[in-house]
């Protein structure tokens, strides 16, 4: 048909595209934002079912680019907060258990907002047991 019409090829290549706007839900686009050398990035991933989508945003992608970057935003400002309180837990505790948390902030390049507690072998009683003692209804 499109011969008898007498349709260049780029006719025909636009006929085909020419239709109206119906909607789609996907394929779907979604943002992620993370900082890098000091700045904000976002990234973008398209996802092509609603399987996709729950997977992606189950590890933190989001539907929009700007709650992506305030997302960044807060976590960001949750790790400050974080390092300043440990920075003034860190004063209050002893030489010892200072020297404890830089050992471990050495081992590990990431900020640590909380050091886990090391486990502290017991001490075993220097007393043996004591022999049962008679009570007066005993006797």
């Amino acid at each position: 048909m499109d011969n008898e019409l007498g349709l260049s090829e780029r006719d025909k290549e636009l006929k085909k595209w020419n239709a109206p706007y119906v909607y789609r839900e996907f394929p779907k686009m979604l943002y992620r934002a993370s900082t890098v050398a000091g700045r904000i990035e976002v990234e973008q991933k398209i996802v092509g079912s609603e399987g996709e989508e729950l997977l992606a945003t189950g590890t933190g992608w989001l539907p929009q680019a700007g709650q992506a970057q305030a997302a960044e935003i807060r976590r960001q400002e949750d790790l400050g907060i974080a390092a300043a309180e440990r920075a003034h837990d860190d004063r209050r505790m002893s030489a010892k258990a200072q020297a404890e948390a830089a050992v471990i902030d050495q081992a590990t390049v990431t900020h640590l907002p909380e050091i886990a507690e090391q486990p502290r072998k017991r001490r075993k009683r220097r007393w043996a047991k004591r022999p049962p003692q008679l009570s007066v209804s005993d006797e």
